[in-house]
């Protein structure tokens, strides 16, 4: 099987492809559509914070209640995929322990006492930094794939139309074209679209040949459901009286990897309270550092990677003569376990699909010919119900167990976005969503578009649904998963 990977930009920022996204328009709430993008090798993961998690069965679920939900697939069907994609998102050739309670063990440290009934505790991985390019990116797997036999790796080359067959069932060609003028046309037995949550709806709907309407889009359904996750942040005072449980803090892992905890509330209790999912990540608040606490950390970070070339005399120097500080910072990192009783409290939403949340193309052109697109995002006013409940809830709980209180500073009663201000995920997830029915999605199980036989859509563009945690993992379960499908039915 021999491969064509035709990526928009280059190895690195370039202004002329970055403004290919700055074009983009967006109505309804305000959305940071520019930050949350970039185009060029490893697209957004290059300011990804390298969160990885796995999804609940519930993740796939059509919930009672809330429209919308529901994946055709169960998490049976991807679950066998997941050890690979963890060890690809975390840069492991291992798996790691998903279990809390293994993780407390090993950390001497003990959980909350929440009621089971209400709430679980579930890890979020943290992907190492990569030390080539300073950040955590899909593009350190770029040369092994520059370098494959199979795989021929063009930069600078944007898809700008797929044009399909006189009936519309398969796709003949792609139209790609250059910043430079430069025009070309690609055949290919399949076509992937793997080029983010918003982009892959807009080639779709970019490319009329042979429907005026779109690729995949005789029902209307091409861009719709845009998601992503919203977070609201609120401080939380720890009873000074209750140990801190060690795993809601970032731990490192063998491998430059880190984990930390976070709490869910249980399939009953969402149920019970027909609320939407919303994960909270409760972690200790650490005061910067002092001129001493910085230059004994450089010391001692010096010593355990047992490099004595970046041992540096000033540092020594600084620690020595502010002896104060440098024994405040051994308090602080635990060698007399001091424990932090400031909390941030991070509430992360689920927001419900919505069809009016939605990528569709304007009249105007980009530099490349090709429509510029506009996104309408909405969020249903469900979700700060949800917010609201999920941390009142926590607060009852606490409280009543003596472990702390949480400070709301919100309106619950605000409209959107004042609730309060709001933090993006930057997890563009729908507008591609996978269906069985073609009048409610635009791809099927093995994520092929609806009609069309050999084109099909990678990435969280569709996810029916969000998902309760970071996308990462799970897009990157269900690539491996269409790799295994492209191989068997069109490869054998």
């Amino acid at each position: 099987m021999r491969v064509l990977l035709l990526e928009s930009g280059g190895e690195g920022i370039e202004r002329e492809v970055e403004q290919l996204n700055g074009n983009a328009t967006v109505s309804g709430l305000p959305y940071p559509l520019q930050a949350s993008r970039l185009r060029y090798i490893g697209g957004t993961t290059n300011h990804w914070s390298g969160h990885c998690y796995r999804f609940l069965d519930r993740d796939f679920a059509a919930r009672p209640g809330i429209p919308n939900t529901g994946w055709p697939i169960a998490l049976a069907d991807v679950a066998g995929y997941l050890p690979e994609a963890s060890k690809r998102v975390l840069f492991r050739e291992d798996t790691v322990d998903w279990s809390p309670e293994a993780w407390r063990r090993r950390l001497a440290t003990q959980g909350w006492p929440l009621d089971p009934q209400l709430f679980e505790t579930r890890l979020t991985f943290v992907a190492p930094i990569n030390p080539q390019t300073g950040n955590r990116t899909f593009a350190r797997y770029a040369p092994p794939v520059a370098k494959a036999p199979n795989i021929r790796f063009l930069h600078h080359a944007n898809v700008t139309e797929l044009v399909g067959s006189a009936g519309g069932t398969s796709i003949e060609e792609a139209t790609v074209r250059t910043l430079a003028g430069t025009e070309a046309k690609v055949r290919a037995r399949v076509f992937v679209l793997a080029a983010g949550g918003v982009e892959n709806a807009r080639v779709l709907l970019a490319s009329r040949r042979p429907f005026a309407a779109g690729l995949g889009n005789a029902h209307d359904q091409v861009g719709r459901y845009f998601t992503d996750h919203v977070v609201i942040y609120q401080d939380f005072a720890r009873n000074p009286a209750v140990p801190m449980d060690r795993l809601m803090a970032f731990q490192d892992y063998p491998g430059d990897t880190h984990t930390v905890s976070h709490f869910l509330l249980t399939d009953a209790a969402l149920r019970r309270e027909r609320i939407d999912d919303v994960f909270l990540r409760v972690t200790p608040v650490y005061e910067q550092p002092t001129a001493g606490g910085a230059a004994a950390k450089r010391l001692q970070d010096g010593i355990a990677a047992g490099d004595a070339g970046s041992i540096r005399g000033e540092d020594l120097s600084t620690a020595l003569a502010h002896p104060l500080d440098t024994a405040g910072w051994a308090v602080d990192r635990g060698y007399c376990r001091a424990e932090p009783t400031r909390y941030r409290v991070a509430a992360r939403l689920e927001p419900r699909p919505i069809p009016e949340s939605r990528v569709t193309l304007t009249d105007a052109v980009d530099a490349l010919g090709m429509p510029i697109l506009n996104l309408h995002w909405a969020l249903a006013d469900e979700g700060k119900r949800s917010l609201h409940r999920s941390l009142m809830l926590f607060a009852e709980e606490t409280g009543r167990r003596g472990l702390g209180r949480l400070r709301l500073r919100y309106d619950p009663d605000a409209p959107w976005p004042d609730f309060p201000e709001l933090d993006i995920g930057y997890h563009h997830t729908g507008t591609t969503r996978m269906s069985h029915d073609p009048r409610r999605g635009v791809v099927d199980r093995d994520c092929r578009v609806h009609g069309v036989g050999n084109l099909y859509a990678a990435g969280s563009s569709v996810f029916p649904t969000a998902g309760s945690g970071s996308p990462t993992m799970m897009l990157t379960a269900l690539a491996l998963r269409l790799s295994d499908h492209l191989r068997q039915e069109h490869f054998a």
